[in-house]
């Protein structure tokens, strides 16, 4: 492994790690958004559940990233990467939208 692929794998994990930042930054005040809806219409923490499915897919995305990286094939590896954030971003908003009657 020489030096110049170190470097790109590094890159690769740095922009994963820079698109979790994304994820949180919206996750976790959707999350207190979702609690207390739950809370004030007696669902439970059931209306948390699509949020576990949305990060699964966001999980599905990176693994399959980080294949296409193997076979150096980078520009599917950064297509699977932002794709799979920019889908769980779209249907955060959308649940979120249909949660709140907004």
């Amino acid at each position: 492994m020489g030096g110049r692929e170190v470097l790109v794998w590094g890159i690769f994990y740095g922009v994963t790690l820079m698109m979790l930042g994304l994820l949180a930054a919206l996750f976790f005040p959707a999350a207190s958004v979702l609690r207390r809806i739950a809370v004030s219409g007696g669902a439970g923490p059931a209306n948390l559940i699509p949020l576990s499915f949305l990060l699964l897919s966001f999980l599905y995305g990176f693994l399959r990233a980080r294949r296409e990286g193997r076979r150096r094939r980078w520009i599917a590896a950064y297509g699977w990467l932002s794709g799979a954030t920019a889908l769980a971003v779209v249907l955060l908003y959308l649940y979120l939208k249909r949660m709140t009657g907004a």
